[in-house]
């Protein structure tokens, strides 16, 4: 009635992704698309500006170009406060970077990301209450 004495059912775990692997036919088309957008960027305003410089980014995190990646989703947030895929990576890449100061037992960068991973869940917030 209770169950008490059955086994447990094992629930079977996650497969952790594999890295995928570029190939040079893909890396070369990220940076052509990147290369298109960046002279797009320069002759857009506002939202699509926000846009362009978003998907700049996640081509970038997809070369795993991480430093060029956030210069990237962080000049979409500043011509545009939202919350889509680019935040959601920016936030992952600000904590993955945050990891990496903690093992390296680097206070100062540590400390660095910490404050910017707080300013993103004020512009959560922001766009959450409608405040831009």
């Amino acid at each position: 009635m209770f169950g008490f004495g059955k086994k447990k059912r094992k629930v079977p775990k996650k497969e952790v992704p594999k890295e995928v692997v570029l190939t040079e036919e893909r890396k070369e088309e990220l940076l052509r698309t990147i290369f298109v957008k960046s002279e797009a960027v320069h002759h857009a305003t506002g939202e699509e500006q926000a846009k362009i410089y978003e998907e700049m980014g996640l081509l970038f995190y997809e070369l795993g170009e991480d430093d060029r990646a956030i210069d990237a989703f962080e000049k979409s947030i500043e011509a545009k406060k939202s919350i889509g895929e680019g935040y959601k990576t920016l936030l992952k890449l600000y904590n993955k970077k945050r990891a990496e100061a903690a093992k390296a037992n680097n206070d100062e960068t540590l400390q660095i990301y910490l404050k910017k991973m707080d300013q993103m869940m004020q512009v959560s917030k922001d766009v959450t209450r409608g405040v831009f």
